[in-house]
């Protein structure tokens, strides 16, 4: 269940709640405009735009928002804690606006829906932990672009309430940009109480995507470079024949120290900027990625060890090294029973699954029974015999 569990049900259930949002302005739609011709279809539409500021001020912002689930629900199958922060976010955005659009009791079965999926998103908060440039920029850049087509077809429809009116999409564009921008040269104002309004939702949510995409962006780096400036100077290894350690537990950390100690060289993939490791190396990036395999030497590598308390993450570690192709060693740690026959599924070269067996090992010691070596090492260590073997 650690491959695919909370992230699957949860990122159905968030893509169900995009879902909700989307199909009444589709049906709205598909009832109104249904029949026009595509090609005047935003030419048909700005005439009746002075009549449908709820559509502006609620349908449009509900729309926006599932696309947003929809798209973050990808994110979550991924256990990027980007992911869940945005699905946190938004879902709690659509449950104001469902409270906003009911017209009588608010307990319907739309936002029932919504307050479980927020209940059991903040409850799963612990297995959303995985955090990566790649995914902060992509999460970044798509919020971007979905308050962009917010803001210019809500300008775009509510031209008639600007002075100078906007009738057509270049002029909605020009205004959103400087507006987003908070230039405002003042060459076209809300003059409408909707579209004053339409205006402050856009400069509000502008100021808030701006400033979470410029710390999604911009924070890892920053954190980098300083851990790279003030942090402990560690001598840059050849990467060749080293071994590659994931994880940032106590296992991770004592084997580190344990193949200094014998003069090996080492390089351990992190995911923030601990600074425990010693005069070991480190490197930040999300050790499940290629990419970050690949910049720590992962091809040339003597053995790459998952070490981290996350079997889950071990596993998907360990799958990554695969898809690389490299003949390194794959040593995957279990602390979880269950999750021993699940790991050995993906194929490492050795299973360290010491605390799995430990209570087994005391035990015989307690009652005085014969403890063989072989055996004993067989137990703490499972190792795949080669290829040429029988």
């Amino acid at each position: 269940m650690d491959l695919w569990f909370p992230q699957v049900p949860l990122a159905l259930a968030v893509g169900g709640a995009g879902a909700f949002a989307i199909l009444p302005t589709i049906r709205h739609y598909a009832a109104e405009y249904l029949h026009l011709d595509l090609g005047t279809l935003l030419t048909d539409l700005h005439p009746i735009s002075g009549h449908i500021p709820r559509l502006i001020l609620s349908g449009v912002p509900s729309v926006i928002v599932g696309a947003l689930q929809i798209f973050i629900a990808i994110g979550l199958l991924g256990r990027s804690r980007i992911a869940w922060l945005s699905a946190l976010g938004i879902t709690i955005a659509q449950f104001a606006l469902a409270i906003h659009d009911s017209t009588g009791s608010i307990f319907t079965d739309q936002t029932i829906y919504i307050i479980v999926l927020l209940l059991v998103l903040i409850t799963a908060r612990d297995s959303f932990s995985r955090s990566s440039l790649a995914a902060g920029t992509l999460f970044a850049v798509a919020s971007v672009l979905v308050l962009m087509v917010y803001g210019v077809m809500g300008s775009f429809l509510l031209g008639a309430g600007f002075a100078p009116a906007i009738t057509n999409l270049p002029s909605a564009f020009y205004f959103v940009v400087v507006t987003m921008s908070t230039v405002g040269y003042g060459d076209i104002v809300p003059k409408s109480n909707e579209a004053r309004l339409f205006v402050v939702s856009l400069i509000v949510l502008g100021l808030t995507v701006f400033a979470t995409a410029l710390t999604a962006v911009i924070g890892p780096i920053l954190q980098s470079r300083i851990n790279q400036t003030i942090g402990p100077r560690r001598k840059k290894l050849k990467r060749v024949n080293h071994f590659i350690i994931t994880g940032q537990g106590a296992l991770a950390r004592n084997t580190a120290r344990e193949l200094r100690k014998r003069g090996e060289p080492v390089l351990v993939i992190i995911q923030d900027g601990d600074t425990s490791f010693g005069d070991a190396e480190t490197t930040i990036g999300d050790p499940t990625e290629l990419d970050t395999l690949r910049q720590a030497g992962g091809e040339h590598a003597r053995a790459i060890l998952a070490l981290s308390d996350d079997d889950s993450e071990n596993a998907f570690v360990i799958l990554a090294v695969r898809e690389l192709g490299t003949d390194a060693k794959k040593v995957a740690a279990v602390s979880t029973r269950k999750n021993l026959e699940r790991v050995r599924r993906v194929h490492p070269d050795m299973i360290l699954a010491a605390p799995v067996f430990g209570s087994e090992v005391l035990a015989m010691a307690l009652t005085e029974e014969k403890i063989d070596g072989d055996w004993l090492l067989s137990r703490f260590l499972d190792v795949r015999p080669a290829p040429n073997e029988t």
